[in-house]
């Protein structure tokens, strides 16, 4: 297997150029980073320690905090799971690039806030409590991968904060849907920045699933694949072109694809 195909079989995400151990007789790979991680640990959400699951059967699960569907591995306390490299290594006081002056703690509300990352509403969140500040990240903003490598450029793709107000000018696009980008919130842009791209359009809603094997969501099977040929798929459901890297085929069928988790939770079709 070619190296950049490689992926960590804790976090499901590619090796890339991180330190790895790998088996020399299968594919199973894990981040050095992720080979390290507790058996048990604390966990700002919690007031019982977590454990470590190895998830050896790739059971889909939902992450308490931030609500992706993953099928690695994911520190566990009763019926709460969460995602072994996101949610499950959040810990206080939390330091974030986006806000470099001050550190994050987790905080209890009694309603959601604004998240200043996607400036949608969040339930678990990190705040800044320093005076007047009122900065919030929830913990699906948080833990995006502030790198990260897609078809649609040569160069890697950095997180971007969003644009001031006053910054911005004109229309902003994303070129792998071709609508138009808020530049208020976070994007992904590439070296040059003359593109922003959305983080659903970059990441889709399946980075969690391990590709090439099969996942069991919603009653159905799906064989989890990369949406990697030159032609892209059409969805069964949305009808549209599979635009996410990470598409879902449906067990047993050659052509019945959906094309996000979203997608799925929906379909109500039959194979094609």
């Amino acid at each position: 297997m070619k190296e950049q195909n490689i992926r960590c079989s804790a976090c499901t995400h590619p090796i890339g150029l991180q330190s790895f151990y790998g088996c020399t007789e299968c594919d199973f790979s894990l981040h050095q980073k992720c080979a390290e991680c507790p058996t048990r640990k604390w966990h700002v959400l919690h007031n019982e320690r977590l454990t470590l699951v190895t998830n050896k059967e790739l059971e889909v699960f939902d992450c308490y905090a931030c609500k992706r569907k993953s099928n690695g591995f994911m520190y566990k306390h009763g019926n709460n799971s969460l995602e072994l490299l996101h949610c499950g290594s959040i810990s206080e006081p939390f330091t974030h690039p986006s806000h470099p002056h001050h550190p994050l703690y987790y905080t209890l509300i009694e309603k959601k806030e604004l998240c200043n990352g996607c400036n949608g509403r969040e339930y678990f969140i990190l705040k800044c409590i320093e005076g007047d500040c009122g900065f919030v990240l929830g913990f699906t903003c948080a833990t995006l991968p502030q790198v990260v490598n897609h078809r649609v450029d040569d160069h890697p793709l950095s997180l971007c904060y969003g644009e001031e107000e006053e910054e911005a000018s004109g229309k902003y696009w994303s070129y792998i849907c071709e609508r138009e980008t808020n530049p208020n919130n976070w994007f992904y842009t590439c070296k040059d920045h003359l593109a922003c791209l959305h983080i659903k359009c970059v990441l889709g809603d399946s980075s969690g699933f391990m590709p090439r094997i099969v996942a069991t969501c919603w009653t159905r099977s799906f064989e989890v694949v990369l949406n990697d040929s030159v032609t892209r798929p059409f969805c069964s459901r949305c009808k549209s072109r599979c635009m996410y890297p990470i598409n879902l085929k449906l067990l047993g069928t050659s052509s019945t694809y959906i094309c996000s988790n979203n997608c799925a939770s929906h379909w109500r079709g039959t194979a094609i």
